[in-house]
């Protein structure tokens, strides 16, 4: 088991993929997100064998990542995407909540990691203040542990 998280995510082989991205969706990501999308692959995550990769926080319905980024920033620029005022990049699903986990994209939300809640009267739960903080929460537990 690795106590060092980082050291289990995949590393990104094609940082210029990221800037491309940007450029064919009209899209700026938000500085440390860059960076961590650009140094690990879109959540991507590498346990020791007969390990994985949990939050601790179950409130959160963290399920794992899916979808590549391009996929995630697709769904941001679709027109239907209701809530694009509120400037956020849903990031993670979430098992309990819409939009799972987000990523504020502007203003004082920039690079803040957020839970979207649905129909509460605070729609977006600051959860951490970046994914660098927010990915060093998680932890790789053994199966039987689970």
């Amino acid at each position: 088991m690795n106590n060092n998280i980082f050291a289990t995510l995949v590393l990104e082989q094609n940082p210029a993929y990221v800037d491309e991205l940007e450029a064919k969706y009209n899209i700026q990501l938000p500085p440390i997100f860059k960076a961590f999308v650009q140094t690990f692959e879109f959540g991507k995550f590498n346990p020791s064998p007969q390990h994985k990769i949990i939050h601790p926080n179950k409130e959160l319905g963290y399920n794992g990542f899916e979808h590549s980024l391009e996929k995630k920033i697709k769904i941001y620029n679709d027109p239907d995407f209701e809530y694009k005022d509120l400037s956020i990049l849903p990031i993670i699903p979430s098992g309990i909540y819409q939009y799972g986990i987000c990523v504020g994209l502007e203003k004082e939300k920039k690079d803040a990691i957020y839970l979207y809640v649905d129909g509460a009267s605070e729609i977006l739960r600051l959860i951490a203040p970046n994914v660098l903080q927010f990915i060093s929460e998680f932890k790789e537990i053994h199966w039987d542990n689970f």
